[in-house]
């Protein structure tokens, strides 16, 4: 009995101490601690329930878990304590809320145990509560970041792929479907071909560049859609961390440019090619002139080729007299011609204007170029169909050779447009390059400057040839412009005149010109020659300027010479680049007393229909027509057409060129009124004019 009673003892004692220790960790642990009887109401709760939900333990023994729940958990709650009790069953992180004292709502992880008795009959719960409110919150928030994030990616009009470190396709949005027509299904399974075989190395390279952690941006390349189709795109890719700040996989955009692509391609073909032949342009030319030459800098032992300037004769007659739209359609014709002379090596450009330039490869010969030349004469001999004419024209070509003719682009190119001019000027086809015309263009520049200053200087003069009547009377004369170069002595109109034209110097030119001889009529009109008329030509870009009425009227009034004494001379180029407003200076001018005659006539490309809608008083027929005309029936039946249709017109006529006494007659027989010619005076000074006057 004193065993018992000592084995009793020992056992409460060692029961005491469990329990001591059991309230002591209790009462120290973070987490709620609980134990509940065989109803379900606390028994025990340790001090955390109190810092966590805010209730004194008295608050919360003898009450039950449905006493601290929602509504609309005390089922839940019931039911779960029902399942320990009955089935003797723990429950682990159940998961669920508790009201705090304040009336707000924290989240917990529940796991609970049966307690029994030392027979093994149940007597109650005993648990754990675990706070994971913030834990609920991060989560959500998580939750509801992903959410928004994956909204944006949804949503995105760019194609998005998420992948994991292996490359395995995690994720895709569904713009990346309706862009590539892949689905996920396909993309997981790897049954895709999505990646060109020619852009696999670079695609490695990305992904490496994913492995060691770098993002990327900007990328332009090509990808493929299901159905083989190659879509150009610009990939930018982001890196994904695992925990420990390791790469774990990436975000690619891929952002469809083949719209802006396509964009670049119309840009590029508008800057870098001729819009009306298709042709390579100028930019071109000198992009790839520029090339060639830092290729031959780096590889010495290139083959040599050449530089072909070409230049159309006579298109400016062809756009004064067709129009605009018949010039375009005769450069896209010969563009189609001299593409079919050149080799599939070759380079074919249109500068602009009617001029094009040919780079001919590997020219281990000049022969080589020559033959090329040779089949662009030919091909260009043939008359081109355009607007219902039959037109026919060739081209001067200047020839320069890479690298004996120079070793950069602008020598290079001066020297084959240096020698285009040669042989425009020489009548040739085509001219090769030589220091002879390096030096002849020299000279040119040289002129160029001089005649630029010849009027201030003193240098120009105007000689004239008398105009006479049938009756042999001298009614007026021609003024002719001579320049008397301090070093080369008198300089021929046929060289100074079109270098003016084309410089522009012709304006300030012709209106000393204008000056001079207006005021030397005035000079002879008030010696006795009363109604001597004076006749002086206007060049097609002094015709041009805005201004002439103006500066004609100014001149005639400043020189006291009565405007019927001036017949200002035109050519038919320069009036059919632009009928109307021509017509309206002529008119202009016509009603102030000043007649107009047309130079040259005969020798352009004009229509007839045009004569009578000009104010022309007078068309001087072409000394062309006149030097044969005792020989030739064919100049004989002209002169006496456009003799006839002048009269017709009420126009009157000049013959130019009358140097003997035959051709005298044959004109006054087929009824020209007036003549010019050797055979009444060469162009001569003032003083030998004054002189014939008085005679």
């Amino acid at each position: 009995m004193a065993r018992d009673t000592s084995l009793n003892k020992q056992t409460e004692e060692q029961l005491r101490l469990s329990e001591e220790r059991f309230k002591l960790l209790s009462e120290c642990a973070s987490d709620i601690v609980y134990t509940l009887n065989w109803d379900g109401a606390f028994s025990y709760v340790n001090p955390a329930w109190k810092r966590l939900l805010g209730h004194d333990p008295d608050e919360v023994l003898g009450k039950f878990f449905i006493d601290f729940v929602r509504p609309q958990d005390v089922v839940l709650y019931r039911g779960i304590y029902k399942k320990i009790r009955d089935e003797k069953d723990e429950v682990v992180d159940f998961t669920g809320t508790l009201v705090a004292k304040d009336g707000t709502s924290r989240h917990f992880s529940f796991s609970g145990s049966p307690l029994f008795d030392s027979h093994g009959n149940l007597e109650g719960m005993v648990g754990q509560v675990r706070d994971i409110t913030e834990r609920i919150a991060m989560e959500e928030a998580l939750r509801t970041s992903e959410a928004r994030h994956r909204t944006v990616l949804e949503a995105s009009p760019d194609p998005v792929v998420v992948r994991d470190i292996l490359q395995r396709f995690t994720y895709v949005n569904p713009a990346f479907t309706r862009v590539f027509h892949w689905t996920l299904d396909r993309c997981v399974l790897g049954q895709m071909d999505f990646i060109p075989r020619d852009k696999m190395a670079e695609n490695a390279d990305l992904v490496e560049r994913i492995k060691r952690g770098e993002s990327f941006s900007g990328i332009e390349t090509e990808r493929l859609t299901r159905d083989g189709s190659t879509i150009d795109v610009s990939i930018s890719g982001a890196v994904l961390f695992d925990s420990k700040g390791q790469p774990d996989g990436s975000v690619t955009t891929l952002q469809d440019i083949t719209e802006r692509k396509l964009r670049e391609c119309e840009l590029q073909q508008v800057a870098y090619n001729d819009q009306l032949t298709g042709l390579p342009n100028r930019k071109s030319f000198y992009l790839i002139l520029d090339g060639m030459i830092q290729k031959g800098f780096r590889r010495s032992s290139d083959m040599p080729w050449a530089l072909m300037f070409l230049d159309l004769n006579k298109f400016k007659q062809v756009n004064d007299t067709l129009g605009h739209d018949a010039g375009d359609e005769l450069l896209k014709s010969v563009a189609t011609r001299l593409q079919g002379c050149i080799r599939e090596t070759d380079h074919l450009f249109r500068l602009g204007g009617d001029e094009f330039t040919i780079l001919v490869m590997n020219c281990d010969d000049a022969l080589n170029v020559a033959n090329v030349a040779r089949k662009i004469k030919a091909a260009l001999k043939k008359s081109f169909p355009v607007k219902g004419h039959e037109i026919y024209t060739s081209a001067s070509i200047g020839i320069s050779i890479y690298p004996e003719d120079g070793w950069d682009v602008e020598v290079l190119v001066k020297n084959a447009d240096m020698a285009m001019y040669a042989a425009k000027e020489g009548g040739n086809d085509y001219q090769f390059f030589t220091a002879e015309l390096n030096i002849r263009a020299l000279e040119r520049m040289a002129m160029e400057n001089d005649l630029r200053c010849a009027v201030e200087r003193g240098q120009l003069e105007l000689y004239y040839q008398p105009l006479v009547d049938c009756a042999g009377c001298m009614t007026g004369a021609e003024a002719l412009l001579r320049w008397n170069h301090p070093k080369m002595g008198v300089v021929s109109p046929v060289k100074f005149i079109p270098m003016a034209e084309e410089t522009g110097d012709i304006v300030a030119i012709g209106k000393w010109v204008l000056e001079t001889a207006c005021k030397q009529a005035r000079e002879w009109q008030e010696g006795g020659a009363r109604d001597f008329f004076v006749a002086v030509n206007l060049s097609p870009r002094q015709f041009r300027e805005p201004d002439l009425v103006k500066t004609v009227l100014d001149i005639v009034t400043s020189s006291g010479l009565s405007p019927k004494s001036l017949k200002l001379e035109i050519t038919e180029g320069s009036v059919m680049k632009d009928p109307e407003a021509c017509v309206k200076k002529m008119e202009t001018l016509k009603r102030r007393g000043i007649f107009f005659s047309m130079d040259d006539f005969g020798t352009g490309y004009s229509s007839l229909s045009y004569l009578k809608r000009f104010p022309i008083t007078t068309l001087k027929i072409d000394r062309s027509f006149i030097i044969d005309s005792m020989n030739n029936h064919n100049d004989r039946t002209i002169i006496k057409s456009i003799i006839s249709m002048a009269t017709s017109l009420n126009i009157d006529t000049v013959a130019e060129g009358i140097e003997t006494k035959e051709q005298l007659e044959l004109l006054t027989g087929l009824g020209c009124k007036t003549m010019q010619g050797y055979y009444f005076g060469r162009p001569m000074k003032v003083d030998a004019m004054q002189c014939l006057l008085k005679q």
